[in-house]
């Protein structure tokens, strides 16, 4: 009798220490679930209060003709209206990602085509608006994985945006490929303004912005780098990140070689 009380006791000890994890599981998730909401209001509300504060100025200063700041005031929309296009698609898309419906055609893609790719579509607004320069280093030889192509141009798009935006004037970003016998390695450096160590574990979480006021200024809403995140690990990569205030950060992708 003794042997068989001490096993049920530990049996039903074994139980409620289950479903306390469980029941610690429930909360975080209905926790982050609260916390995705509220972000989400929020970042929804600021391009729509925007946009409709510059509509309302331009209709109340419109008589027989045209109020003369229409251009900059419809200018102020369209860039508003563009921010909460690129948020509800990441939204969306992060949404696909997390309930595994998001469709990816996995096939051999040549990096050195995508790096330069993506270096002719932003070298020049970098230079121009930040005067950031962005360069690729040359690769030993033509390097192929096994990605999704539109995707992982999204997930190098996002790092170098986030790179540049974090970089002063007369920064560098720089990005290269190296392979490994299985693998091959995208890594994006820049010369910015460098992450904090405590939040390195935190950089990739839904809406979490390290400076939330410099975030807000540069039109993040810290959803870029958990984009790459879901993304590389859903193509059967993985990200990690090394970083020194004040003399910048490196980011690196690694995905199977083809």
């Amino acid at each position: 009798m003794a042997v068989d009380l001490e096993r049920a006791v530990g049996e039903l000890t074994t139980a409620n220490a289950a479903l306390q994890q469980e029941r610690d599981t429930v909360q975080r998730l209905l926790d982050e679930r609260r916390a995705l909401i509220a972000a989400v209001s929020h970042e929804i509300r600021t391009p729509i209060a925007t946009a409709r504060g510059y509509l309302d100025a331009a209709l109340g200063h419109w008589e027989a003709t045209p109020p003369p700041t229409l251009r900059a005031d419809i200018a102020v929309v369209e860039r508003e209206l563009i921010r909460l296009q690129r948020l509800i698609d990441d939204l969306f898309t992060l949404a696909r990602v997390e309930v595994q419906q998001l469709p990816l055609t996995i096939a051999p893609t040549d990096v050195g085509a995508l790096l330069n790719r993506s270096v002719d579509a932003l070298a020049a607004g970098a230079w121009s608006r930040g005067r950031v320069e962005l360069i690729a280093e040359p690769t030993e030889s033509t390097l192929t994985v096994l990605a999704d192509e539109g995707r992982l141009e999204q997930v190098i798009r996002n790092l170098l945006l986030n790179a540049i935006r974090h970089t002063p004037p007369g920064g560098i970003v720089a990005f290269e490929a190296s392979a490994a016998e299985t693998t091959v390695t995208i890594s994006v450096a820049d010369t910015g303004v460098g992450i904090e160590p405590e939040e390195l574990a935190l950089i990739f979480e839904r809406f979490y912005r390290g400076d939330d006021s410099r975030a807000r200024e540069t039109g993040g809403a810290g959803l870029g780098l958990a984009l790459v995140r879901e993304l590389v690990v859903a193509m059967g990569g993985s990200v990690d990140v090394t970083s020194e205030v004040g003399r910048g950060s490196r980011f690196g992708i690694t995905l199977p070689v083809a």
